[in-house]
């Protein structure tokens, strides 16, 4: 994770989506609240509401008391259950994390400084002791808060904790016996962090938006930033919003965020200085305006609940939280969702994903930041063990890879995007071969190369000729007819013939023909036609003359293959941001002779979904990569390129592997790596399927 350093000047720059509005900025709504808390304490800290899924009247909110302990509230106010003895602030709460017997519990995690720790609770609707004992999670700062992130895919739970000074360490938890402890620890039995961060000034509060993977981090008198939730995910930050004069804030307190469908929600600032500031979630976290609760001072908390917001009344003479509820904010505050729109954590589940571990991994690229993007799968026919990963660096050249992972060649050239192979391609002299093409966005051109076998020091990626009158200058390549070429993907008719077919940023793609000669490689443009937007993964069915093509933002078309074809496709999937989400990244063909499946990487939710050709393209389903910690190797995020191949290729993968880009790599420590390719094994992946 990169540190960026902040001044006022810098924040106004990176403030790019705070409305206009910011220097005409109006009087905050203001709106009543209907419900206080029954018993009151000095030091209110932070609060979490628990929703009961049976019966929404048995919530609860939880709310830390600093040295007053703990306090626990039903959802009119009254309080249920007070622990004294220990310093409690900052609360979250997810609900069902699973242990390895399948085991659920619904967790409240509140931070401890004075013992460096975060207490785990489980929380229910028990009116004697709604809150038991998980244990204590030794941390390596002194936390002021505390905030849950849940992975909606694969159910993984980390608490995420910050202290003054900007601190911010992240940590990976599993449910055992005995309760919550860390999933990664040292030789001593110790926690690990999986992730730090220092934020740069004092942090008031943070709130993870699970389904969006969204971390929001309020730096108090500088802003509220935006990260990764995920500790794979190391996108650089960026700036919400900011204090005055450059953006809508004060001096920020608190932060909650209230889920509505269709995207919509708010995610939501306490601040002491202007009131409640509103963020739409469907609108890149634009400013959507502020409201005030009539005789709330200050704005210091805010905690969503089943049917209202519960606020903090920090300043009045007996301090509690009141309850304003969401007809009172639908009435008086512009834009508020419907009740009726509202979600909770339970409905944020992605439906019907399964998980499998990964198997392997390459060794990570050369180069850093977005840098591996294609695979594609050499099958060697006198050793299948002995078999290739041929591999994209899109800053710098093309790798080989054996099954193991290790790196066995480096051909710096060129910036090639993505890679296809064929196996036995007749040559001008009537010789079979396996013909690699890749794009060379550095050159705007289509590069060919021969594939060997690894055997005694011989290079297994060969560059090919390119020749006739469309060849560049500057190396022996297709020049491409494409404002910017992108994705690529093989094809051979039934006649033998080698076809091309590539794509642009723009939208547009060419259909070449290869004729093999003497002298090199010659290429004929035969078709060419556009989509309305971004198009990038496709591959090719030899046996049927089916062009399978992904347009990033809008789904799966289906084109005819052959070179005299009209090139009106069909939509095979749409993405729905269900099944299939924004990115449709790579595509690939499985094929062992019996059955034969189409695969997509689902970018937008982080898997890969699976339609079986022979069955009018049925969705028999959907997988996701995980980490596997015992092996050391971690999950695939965000994946561009995906291959795969039927076989038995060694004992770790008896029936196949299938071969996926990770965005966000790190290794068996949790710290960060450049990008490389995740390996899995078939077996793993067929048994999730649907018959």
């Amino acid at each position: 994770m990169k540190r960026m350093g902040l001044s006022l000047i810098a924040a106004s720059i990176l403030v790019a989506n705070i409305s206009s509005a910011t220097a005409q900025q109006t009087m905050a709504q203001v709106v009543k609240s209907s419900v206080a808390t029954s018993t009151s304490y000095d030091d209110i800290a932070d609060a979490a509401f628990w929703r009961n899924p049976e019966n929404q009247q048995q919530s609860l909110l939880a709310a830390t008391l600093e040295g007053d302990g703990l306090a626990i509230y039903d959802h009119n106010g009254q309080e249920v259950f007070h622990a004294e003895g220990e310093e409690f602030q900052g609360a979250d709460i997810r609900y069902g994390f699973t242990d390895t017997n399948g085991t659920a519990v619904d967790v409240l995690a509140v931070a401890m400084p004075d013992k460096e720790s975060v207490a785990f609770f489980s929380i229910g609707a028990d009116t004697q002791s709604p809150v038991k004992s998980l244990g204590t999670l030794a941390v390596d700062i002194k936390p002021e808060g505390v905030c849950l992130y849940k992975n909606i895919t694969t159910g993984e739970l980390t608490a995420t904790v910050f202290a003054d000074g900007g601190a911010l360490s992240q940590y990976k938890l599993q449910l055992t016996n005995s309760g919550i402890a860390s999933a990664i620890t040292d030789d001593k039995g110790e926690p690990i962090a999986v992730r730090k961060v220092n934020v740069g000034g004092d942090i008031s509060a943070c709130v993870v938006d699970d389904q969006t993977a969204t971390l929001y981090v309020a730096e108090q008198d500088i802003g509220i930033w935006a990260y990764g939730s995920d500790a794979e995910n190391v996108k650089d930050r960026r700036l919400v919003d900011a204090v005055k004069p450059l953006g809508n804030l004060g001096e920020i307190e608190a932060l909650d965020l209230v889920y509505g469908k269709n995207d919509e929600g708010y995610v939501i600032a306490a601040d002491e200085v202007v009131g409640f500031n509103l963020y739409s979630r469907n609108n890149g976290n634009q400013y959507a305006g502020t409201f005030s609760v009539d005789g709330v001072d200050e704005a210091k908390g805010v905690t969503v609940g089943f049917d209202g917001l519960w606020v903090a009344n920090t300043e009045a003479d007996k301090p509690v939280y009141e309850k304003v509820t969401y007809a009172e904010l639908s009435t008086s505050v512009q834009g508020w969702l419907p009740e009726s729109n509202i979600l909770s954590h339970t409905e944020l589940a992605v439906q019907n994903v399964s998980l499998v571990k990964a198997t392997g991994e390459t060794l990570e690229v050369d180069d850093d930041g977005d840098a591996a993007d294609d695979p594609a799968f050499w099958l060697n026919p006198e050793d299948a063990s002995k078999s290739l990963i041929i591999a994209t660096n899109k800053q710098g050249g093309l790798m080989a890879y054996d099954l193991d992972g290790n790196e066995l060649q480096y051909l710096d050239e060129g910036e090639p995007n993505n890679v296809d192979i064929r196996q036995n391609v007749k040559d001008w002299n009537g010789e079979t071969f396996s013909l690699a093409v890749a794009t060379n966005r550095e050159l705007n051109t289509i590069t060919l190369y021969r594939i060997v076998a690894a055997t005694d020091g011989q290079a297994p990626i060969q560059k090919l000729t390119a020749v006739g009158n469309n060849v560049h200058e500057e190396s022996p390549e297709l020049i491409s007819s494409l404002g910017e070429v992108y994705g690529i993907c093989l094809y051979q008719d039934k006649n033998g013939t080698a076809h091309v077919f590539a794509n642009g940023k723009g939208g547009d793609v060419e259909h070449w023909q290869l004729t093999f000669t003497k002298d090199g490689v010659a290429g004929e443009i035969v078709r060419n036609w556009s989509l309305a937007s971004q198009p990038e993964g496709c591959v090719a069915d030899d046996e049927t003359g089916t062009l399978y093509l992904g347009e990033e933002d809008r789904g799966i078309w289906i084109y005819n293959a052959d070179a005299k074809a009209e090139t009106k496709g069909t939509m095979m999937a749409e993405i729905d941001n269900k099944t299939l989400v924004e990115d449709v990244e790579g595509l690939t063909l499985y094929n062992n002779g019996i059955e034969k499946f189409l695969i997509a990487s689902s970018q937008g939710n982080n898997t890969y979904v699976v339609y079986d050709i022979d069955n009018n393209h049925k969705n028999i389903g959907t997988f996701a990569i995980i980490g596997n910690d015992q092996l050391g190797v971690d999950g695939a995020s965000d994946t561009d390129g995906i291959d795969v191949i039927p076989g038995n290729l060694s004992a770790a993968f008896p029936e196949g592997m299938f071969i996926a880009q990770d965005w966000y790599n790190i290794d068996g420590g949790y710290k960060t790596e450049n990008q490389n390719f995740k390996l899995v094994s078939w077996k793993d992946i067929r048994q999730t399927l649907q018959p």
